[in-house]
């Protein structure tokens, strides 16, 4: 008979044990999958709220003249022209500064206070080609615009001017037809209505002049080095990184990633012994067959691998069994408290990884257990019958 044959024959006769360490593998596993599925649900919510910060650097022309503000900044020369603005050319000396590499996206825009309806409103002059492409998280309710003659509210001035996709405004002296509505963003974009840059510039008469460039690091890291070169590059322009909240993502995370190994070391360590008790239980209880086995010629190892079989059998099992626990729990958690929304999702890689813990786990409680049965002496054994 196959001794994989023999060790599952043994599963089904011995269940209640098989269910035991099912069940303890079970429990750890869920437990893991439970903290890492939460974790990779809280890093992505926690990159959806940062994406409301916008960009990480700021470029802003030097000047003690503030007037208008953005993003919790005071931008100088909005309205007015006391000082010497940023222009496009600005833009291609950020783009060939040594840590361009590191620099994932180069927005310039023009800024300017309008009057819509009575209402008064910022408007936001920008390339949609790069901003659509650095703010990855916009959700427009109608289309992007395929004019220069088209523009994009935010939810706050759509609601303020009183208007939705497919209505017409005028700006100054030129009418301008909606394109769409941004989702809420919980930024100050809900606030703004955007237009195409160059469109912006012949309005106001800028030229080619810039309120400010807004530019993106890869990460933190990188924060302090790309600011430095774009100070020696630019200077006669103030460049303010905002890096605190890349670094609470990453502080966030690290801590969370501690706290669920601490937790998930400590249950699996608790599996692992539940596997060992119950594997010796039923090594002692079979001290008869295994003395029928050895006095039959089987050998040491062919008796270590019916034990192994038996112990990859039930951690497979408890590995399956726990990451449809795990799961399962998490993803029904933000149905059971509505307060909590969390993007949560099935990962292959997780799942992978929870086999892969529980099947060793289960071998290396089981290593001992098997290393006992197969050192068993035939003739001891065999005195029991």
């Amino acid at each position: 008979m196959r001794l994989d044959t023999i060790a599952l024959k043994n599963l089904a006769r011995r269940k209640g044990k098989a269910a035991l360490v099912v069940v303890g593998l079970a429990v750890g596993i869920a437990t893991m999958v439970s903290i890492v599925t939460l974790m990779l649900a809280f890093e992505k919510s926690i990159d959806t709220q940062l994406d409301a910060f916008g960009f990480n650097i700021v470029v802003y022309p030097a000047s003690t003249s503030l007037s208008l503000n953005y993003g919790g900044m005071n931008i100088s020369g909005v309205d007015t022209f006391e000082v010497e603005t940023l222009t496009e050319a600005d833009i291609e000396k950020a783009r060939r500064i040594r840590s361009a590499n590191d620099i994932t996206a180069i927005s310039p825009k023009v800024l300017q206070a309008i009057e819509v309806k009575n209402r008064k409103a910022l408007l936001v002059g920008v390339d949609f080609d790069e901003e659509f492409q650095a703010k990855k998280w916009w959700k427009v309710m109608g289309h992007k615009p395929s004019s220069k003659d088209q523009v994009i509210l935010g939810s706050d001035a759509a609601r303020n001017l009183r208007l939705k996709a497919g209505d017409s405004m005028k700006i100054g002296s030129q009418s301008f037809k909606v394109a769409g509505i941004l989702h809420e963003t919980g930024s100050q974009d809900d606030g703004l209505v955007f237009s195409d840059i160059e469109r912006a510039q012949a309005l106001f008469d800028r030229g080619q002049d810039l309120s400010l460039i807004e530019i993106s690091a890869q990460r933190s890291e990188q924060i302090d080095n790309v600011v430095a070169e774009l100070e020696k590059a630019l200077p006669g322009a103030e460049v303010s990184s905002i890096k605190q909240a890349v670094k609470y993502r990453e502080e966030a995370m690290g801590s969370l990633a501690r706290f669920g190994l601490i937790v998930t070391a400590i249950i699996i360590m608790i599996s692992g012994f539940i596997v060992f008790v119950t594997m010796t239980s039923s090594v002692n209880e079979r001290k008869q067959e295994i003395g029928v086995f050895r006095a039959m010629g089987y050998r040491k190892s062919s008796v270590a691998r019916i034990i192994l079989t038996e112990a990859l059998a039930v951690s497979v099992v408890g590995g399956i069994v726990g990451y449809i626990a795990g799961f399962g729990a998490t993803y029904a958690l933000p149905q059971v408290v509505p307060s909590i929304e969390l993007p949560v999702e099935a990962s292959s890689s997780v799942f992978l990884l929870a086999l892969a813990i529980a099947v060793l786990v289960g071998l290396v409680s089981s290593l001992m257990p098997a290393r006992r049965a197969a050192n068993m002496d035939p003739a001891d054994a065999l005195k029991s019958l």
